[in-house]
């Protein structure tokens, strides 16, 4: 029990530590959990070759392949969880890594400063075109005709009027 214990305390502590959790950690427990994996595909393919061979009376051909296939079946399943839970060591670390306070800090910081870009960026838009469309509604300054409505406030006055 207090192998566990010890074990679960010093890949915590591995975690923790920027410099070994690339390293170390991670390395050492995919390396295991991989060697794992092979001695149960060995294991298995062992027990099927031997299960095989061993012909009952009254078999059809293909009776004995099936009947070593369905024992081995667990071996297989374990040789295939041991596989995976190497390809998820590499998740954890970086399941590790970014819930550290200090990068979700930075990520949220970097976040708010590009919505506020944002938010300046369609706010200049809209000055922009505000800006032209005052200035084709505006008069010119020049060859003004007499009593054309200049801006579209006018232009509903004088429909008004008549």
């Amino acid at each position: 029990m207090s192998d566990i214990a010890t074990r679960v305390t010093q890949g915590v502590q591995a975690l923790a530590a920027d410099h070994l959790r690339r390293d170390m950690w991670q390395a050492q427990h995919r390396a295991g959990l991989l060697t794992d994996a092979q001695t149960y595909e060995a294991l298995a393919d062992a027990i099927e070759a031997d299960l095989k061979g061993r012909g009952v009376d009254g078999d059809l051909p293909w009776s004995a392949g099936m009947r070593a296939r369905k024992r081995v079946k667990p071996l297989r399943k374990a040789a295939r969880a041991m596989r995976e839970a190497a390809a998820a060591i590499g998740g954890t670390v970086t399941a590790y890594e970014t819930t550290d306070p200090a990068t979700i800090a930075q990520a949220r910081q970097d976040k708010a400063l590009r919505k506020a870009e944002r938010k300046g960026a369609a706010a200049a838009a809209l000055n922009t075109a505000t800006a032209r469309a005052v200035e084709r509604l505006a008069p010119a300054q020049s060859d003004e005709e007499a009593g054309a409505p200049q801006v579209l406030g006018d232009y509903f006055k004088s429909q008004r009027r008549a």
